[in-house]
């Protein structure tokens, strides 16, 4: 009894206490012979007494009342496990367990527990519910748990092992974890080493109320709604380990919390809606984030934003690539409403450029292929166009329609940066995107899985002011300039041929003329090598102006105004009288 409590003791604290040791060793190494073993049948559950007789047996009921280790096993059409509120350092080790339920959850951690679900290494063991689990379509059910795997408030609970388990949704939710109360303690739920297969056919698949932990093993995901959702942390990986490898096949959003935080790991999300989203609609007040420090994504939606933050998005590692909602959708590659901010690791984002947004000075170089009118930071205040790279907004007041004009040394963007204003290159679904640089070189490459506009690639492979070409299909698209910041990015957005997109005019900035000389009739061409905003005048038809550094020209007043020249950008007052030269 002793060398087995010691050993419970030594593998309880390597769990709780988050040692290096995996759990899945740490559980299939553990001395077995103590524990109880229980079986379960349709016509109920037998027990070969061990050293814990923690337990209570009603039918095919099994409710554990005290600490120890029991082993699961066996097939049950309509049983389930509860362990009562309060208990501590239990175990239950699934050995080739399938268990239903029809009316309520087939595991259940109730308030204020601390329990350890093992699936032995070499077992395959599977929990579902029915549609009868869930309070809301079934009011009248009072054993609905609204989950397969129901952890409650102030319960700390971790799936592990070396086996497989399967959870099948038919309820509401696949796995559900608590929240943290001040009347039943702190709680989490966290996944390693296992093998997780859940399917969620009603609602979200992996959902904790407090804290959410996926730090290692497998997990594979479908589900109705959200794959992974954490009222407010989510931790995927840890820093210096592998990681987990998540696959989710089908949701609607793939990965959300308050703070989502990606350390390392192989993530691929394939979602309806947003494929990362940093948010909570009732929390007020929250500093949501996304922060992403290592391990591989690949997130693809059809709508949506790939990468979404209520707050701030930061990238400082990994490899991460977006591929988000069709040309004419409303969605973005990277989108947050505070800073987005990358410093490292490699970004390849692949979509439209309705809504595309760049980082804010950022300490990574990057660059941008294709058209775009977005700003960063602003929530929904983008759509002022770069001008000829150089980052040049108009005033806050004036319409964001305009031509690309030239400035020199534009101001800043406020809160985020713009995105290149080039024309839209044509990336069709199946297509193969690379980046290259000069030496002909790949330095990232994706297939597309729907017609795209806007490619943005940051990686420090990349140099400042040095062109990169964007291919697609194995040909030249488009070539753009790099920088940290987007007015130093996507410089005139030439084509290789050197001429400008077909789609908008070609400007040289020296007055914006066309290619034959004439300037376009819709509106003059402007000139402010500082990138201040040159105000038009009003009334009449607008002559060309210039201002060499970049003060506002006022024109004359009444009748048809003469071309002006103010090498210092003062205003030339017109003779009076009669027909002016």
């Amino acid at each position: 009894m002793k060398k087995h409590a010691r050993s419970l003791a030594m593998l309880l604290t390597a769990l709780w206490l988050g040692s290096t040791l995996a759990i899945s060793a740490a559980a299939t190494d553990f001395d077995l012979s103590g524990a109880t073993r229980l079986t379960f049948t349709d016509g109920g559950v037998s027990a070969a007494q061990g050293d814990y007789g923690g337990y209570k047996i009603e039918g095919a009921d099994l409710t554990i009342n005290a600490s120890g280790v029991y082993v699961l096993s066996g097939s049950c059409a309509d049983g389930s496990v509860t362990v009562k509120k309060g208990t501590t350092d239990v175990v239950l080790v699934l050995d080739d367990l399938t268990l239903a339920s029809a009316n309520t959850a087939p595991i259940a951690c109730n308030k204020s527990t601390e329990v350890t679900i093992v699936a032995a290494a070499g077992s395959v063991n599977t929990l579902t519910d029915s549609a009868c689990n869930n309070d809301e379509t079934d009011p009248d059910n009072a054993e609905a748990e609204n989950a397969v795997i129901k952890c409650k408030d102030g319960s700390r609970v971790t799936l592990a092992g070396s086996g497989t388990l399967n959870v099948v949704a038919n309820g509401k939710n696949g796995v559900k974890g608590g929240a943290t109360t001040e009347e039943e303690g702190e709680a989490s739920l966290t996944v390693r080493d296992l093998t997780l297969n859940v399917t969620a056919n009603v609602n979200d698949a992996i959902k904790s109320d407090q804290e959410l932990n996926l730090l290692s093993g497998t997990i594979t995901i479908a589900a109705a709604d959200d794959a992974i959702k954490s009222d407010y942390v989510l931790n995927v990986g840890a820093e210096g380990t592998s990681g987990p490898t998540i696959r989710i096949t089908s949701c609607t959003e793939g990965i959300e919390a308050a703070a989502v935080n990606v350390y390392s790991g192989t993530v691929t999300v394939h979602a309806a809606n947003d494929g990362i989203n940093a948010a909570n609609s009732d929390l007020s007040d929250y500093a949501f984030s996304c922060n992403i420090s290592g391990g591989t994504l690949y997130i693809d939606v059809a709508s949506g934003d790939a990468i979404d933050s209520n707050g701030s998005l930061t990238i400082s590692g990994g490899t991460v690539t977006v591929l988000s909602a069709a040309v004419g959708t409303d969605g973005s590659s990277l989108d947050c409403e505070g800073t987005l901010t990358i410093s490292g690791g490699t970004v390849l984002a692949i979509g439209s450029s309705a809504m595309a947004q760049t980082p804010v000075g950022s300490a990574q170089t990057y660059v941008v292929f294709g058209g775009a009118s977005g700003m960063g930071g602003m929530n929904g205040a983008g759509g002022f166009p770069v001008m000829n790279g150089q980052n040049a907004p108009p005033s806050m007041g004036e319409q964001s329609n305009m031509p690309a004009m030239n400035a020199q040394s534009g101001a800043p963007a406020m809160g985020g940066g713009f995105s290149a204003q080039q024309s839209g290159v044509a990336i069709q679904a199946g297509d193969t995107v690379s980046v290259l640089n000069a030496n002909g070189d790949v330095l990232a490459t994706a297939t597309a899985v729907r017609a795209a506009n806007y490619v943005f690639f940051s990686s420090d492979a990349l140099v400042g002011n040095e062109t990169y070409t964007l291919s697609v299909n194995g040909a030249a698209a488009a070539t753009a300039a790099a920088g940290t910041q987007s007015g130093q990015v996507g410089i005139n957005g030439q084509m290789p041929n050197g001429q400008a997109p077909a789609s908008q005019p070609p400007m040289n900035g020296q007055g914006g003329q066309m290619p034959n000389g004439q300037t376009p009739a819709s509106q003059p061409p402007m000139n402010a090598q500082s990138g201040q905003t040159m105000q038009p005048p009003t009334g009449g038809m607008q002559p060309p102006m210039n201002g060499q550094n970049g003060q506002t020209m006022q024109p004359p007043t009444g009748g048809m105004q003469p071309p002006m020249n103010a090498q210092s950008g003062q205003t030339m007052q017109p003779p009076t009288g009669g027909m002016q030269p």
